[in-house]
């Protein structure tokens, strides 16, 4: 019997090993369904060579970063491996916000484990211990230069850098760690790939352990966690915000990705860059114990309280999708069982871009949109409705620091300047169309074109608004308009006290 199972044990370990061949991939996936779910993709080429670890989308309104750390997690290796963490902060990502609980670059910290983030920073520390060389993709603004030229060009600017924490790291083990060299070569290479002098990348070194340092938030990323602790060859690598395109982001970081690639000695089979507009093909929900295909732009039906899963999302990507069942669940409800609550519509994203959407609605005939103001708790901003007339039965569906409220067209909301709003859709009225913009008059969208459509962007009460917009000129009182200029079909007002 001993023997047999030497033998049946044997056989389970050859069959593991010739799956694991090289070169292959191995996909791990942490969290799975919630906003913070993490893809792990490990790829290791048809020779062993050094690792290295590419993160991207640690800060969620990096697209730059993020779109270029997923490309590499389908590359092929013919030697050397590569660890890919490309939505390092999913919910970031998902909201396209710098921050959720905090900003997860700062949190390699003495304090880690208060956050629900942390949980992620803790695997990326275990990524960096089996990693020789370790990149963090993100985009800056303006565009460094060693010397001042202006605003946007200059010595403190972030932005078309490879950035180092020391020209010479000194490890606790004694051991003296050259950034600079390589990041210099890297720099050479790839300008002359850029050729447009000014979206030249610079060497950026934070001198982030010297006193008189005037960056000390260093000290919390991830770069000098891995320094410090692993003495692991660490580089941010920084496109610009300011750069005209995605596409040139991306670009860019590739270029940087490649050369680093070639100085630690790790090649590809084959290079591969292509983005493609996110498309939702079709969704498999399952109903109770029913399961049903609904494709793009169609109607799920369920009555309330019905159980509703979506088990599958079939799109023209594989990684980055979330599910957002509006007004329940969470901001990723893949996976999840979500009681119907009321009508409502899923929205399919890929990273923050929407893809598709499915209508949520009864079986029987649809109930009429409440116009009231839905406030969970006292302690939300108070809302006041009939204040101004009412142009039609529009509902204005909005949150108010995460929290869902809706508001009556004719509306005004009153706000601190501590709160931050959202607006998600415009519900009634004659539109002739489900897709119905929501304007908030005098606010701009940073680094986007003002096209009329405020839907989806975090707004602080601290932002930018023009003040011609406001009541009387004085900044207190904004108007939010459902519509377009040709057709207004509501109007509620936000005042800032």
């Amino acid at each position: 019997m001993k023997k047999i199972l030497i033998i049946f044990a044997l056989l389970i370990t050859a069959a593991v090993s010739f799956a694991q061949t090289r070169p292959y991939t191995q996909n791990d996936v942490y969290f799975k369904g919630t906003e913070y779910e993490l893809d792990v993709y490990r790829i290791y080429g048809r020779q062993d060579g050094k690792t290295m670890l590419i993160i991207g989308g640690i800060q969620g309104d990096e697209p730059g970063g993020f779109l270029s750390a997923d490309l590499y997690a389908e590359m092929r290796l013919e030697k050397g491996n590569l660890i890919v963490v490309p939505r390092a902060n999913f919910k970031s990502v998902i909201l396209f916000d710098r921050e959720t609980e905090a900003d997860m670059n700062r949190r390699f910290t003495k304090d880690l484990g208060v956050m629900e983030m942390d949980k992620v920073v803790e695997i990326i520390i275990r990524l960096m211990e089996e990693s020789d060389v370790f990149l963090n993709l993100h985009d800056g603004w303006g565009y460094h230069n060693p010397k001042y030229i202006d605003q946007w060009r200059n010595p403190r600017r972030f932005g078309q850098s490879i950035i180092t924490d020391a020209d010479v790291f000194s490890c606790d083990d004694g051991r003296m760690l050259d950034l600079k060299t390589p990041a210099k070569q890297v720099l050479e290479a790839v300008n002359k790939m850029i050729n447009d002098e000014k979206y030249f990348m610079h060497y950026f070194n934070t001198q982030t352990e010297d006193p008189l340092t005037k960056f000390t938030d260093m000290r919390k990323t991830a770069t000098f966690y891995a320094l410090k602790h692993f003495c692991l060859p660490s580089f941010g690598v920084e496109s610009s915000k300011n750069l005209p395109s995605v596409e040139l982001k991306v670009l860019h970081h590739n270029y940087v990705v490649n050369e680093f690639m070639k100085y630690y000695d790790i090649v590809p089979e084959h290079p591969r860059i292509f983005l493609k507009e996110p498309l939702l093909n079709y969704a498999v929900i399952r109903v109770n114990d029913e399961v049903v295909t609904v494709e793009n732009g169609q109607t799920l039906y369920a009555d309330k309280g019905d159980l509703i899963e979506i088990t599958n999302v079939d799109a023209n990507y594989d990684r980055g999708i979330s599910c957002d069942i509006l007004g329940m669940g969470d901001l990723n409800d893949c996976g999840k069982q979500i009681e119907v609550k009321g009508e409502s519509r899923i929205v399919f994203r890929k990273d923050n871009q929407k893809m598709g959407e499915i209508k949520l609605a009864y079986k029987n005939a649809p109930k009429p949109v409440k116009p009231a103001v839905a406030v969970k708790q006292p302690v939300k901003p108070v809302v006041k409705e009939d204040l101004v007339p009412s142009k039609t039965n529009v509902v204005f569906v909005m949150k108010i620091n995460g929290d869902e409220v809706r508001v009556r067209s004719g509306g005004i909301v009153k706000l601190k300047k501590t709160d931050t709003i959202e607006f998600i859709e415009a519900l009634g009225g004659d539109f002739g169309s489900p897709d119905v913009p929501v304007n908030v008059k005098g606010y701009v969208p940073p680094g986007a074109i003002n096209n009329g459509d405020d839907r989806g962007y975090q707004i602080r009460m601290t932002d930018y608004f023009m003040l011609k917009y406001s009541r009387d000129g004085m900044g207190k009182a904004y108007p939010v308009i459902a519509g377009n200029s040709r057709n207004e079909i509501g109007e509620m007002w936000i005042e800032i006290e």
